[in-house]
């Protein structure tokens, strides 16, 4: 399940903050919440969900104690297992049923551990799998784009991208929407966003300017660079570098 399903995560907590924000990262989640519901800010109450690709934070508001379980799918690991392209769920915090995982929710909520939760989950995942033919040619060109963009996030140019895809910018702009959910554009600008701040983090400690790392990963200028950051976390960078929490988190999208 590795090249489409980055982890399968469970937690509870009997006192959780009030408001968690998620954000961002390029990449999906499946979401069902055993017990207390939660509250997706502008969306509403929510039980069980996906989560689809965004360029903007989310705020979840917790309703006493919760406990969930879900996946965490692969960047191009979530479109092996949905009815329809991703660019169709875009921007959207959808049912488990609009996605047609009604039957996995059911499984998830009648499982007694959360190691019986993930077992149902791989066992349902597998035989998707199974039943659906991967297209190959199409998924290793875009993990050649995907390597190749993340690998020049300093410097990258779309055209360059869909040439180390061998694909025209049409082409790759088209594929990519329907197996990643956002633009290439887009998807490499949460990127440079992500990397970015952990630049800042690891240079905190010394004597680098802003204006240095923001440069080097290629924001031409602070305007263009605090802009970005606004608009992905909510907060200015000085701010999220004060509050944020996930250091060392393999998904990195919790604050």
């Amino acid at each position: 399940m590795r090249p489409y399903i980055k982890m399968y995560f469970y937690g509870r907590d009997t006192r959780p903050p009030l408001v968690q924000r998620i954000v961002p990262n390029g990449e999906t989640g499946l979401c069902f919440y055993r017990g207390n519901k939660v509250t997706y800010c502008g969306v509403g109450e929510v039980g069980s969900c996906f989560a689809s690709q965004t360029m903007h934070y989310i705020d979840i508001k917790a309703h006493g104690g919760i406990e969930i379980v879900g996946a965490h799918f692969t960047v191009l690991g979530a479109r092996m297992f949905l009815p329809a392209p991703l660019n169709e769920y875009t921007n959207r915090i959808l049912s488990v049923d609009d996605v047609g995982l009604g039957e996995l929710e059911r499984h998830v909520m009648e499982a007694a551990t959360a190691d019986e939760c993930w077992g149902r989950m791989d066992s349902f995942f597998l035989q998707s799998l199974i039943r659906n033919d991967a297209d190959e040619i199409n998924l290793r060109r875009l993990h050649r784009a995907i390597s190749y963009g993340i690998g020049h996030l300093d410097t990258v140019r779309i055209g360059d991208v869909a040439t180390e895809a061998c694909l025209s910018e049409r082409q790759l702009g088209r594929l990519f929407s329907s197996f990643v959910g956002l633009s290439p554009k887009d998807y490499l600008r949460l990127q440079r966003y992500h990397k970015t701040l952990a630049d800042m983090k690891s240079c905190r400690a010394d004597n680098v300017t802003l204006s240095e790392i923001a440069w080097r990963n290629g924001y031409y200028d602070l305007s263009h660079f605090s802009s970005d950051f606004r608009k992905i976390s909510g907060y200015s960078s000085s701010r999220l570098l004060d509050i944020s929490e996930n250091d060392g988190d393999e998904v990195g999208w919790r604050i």
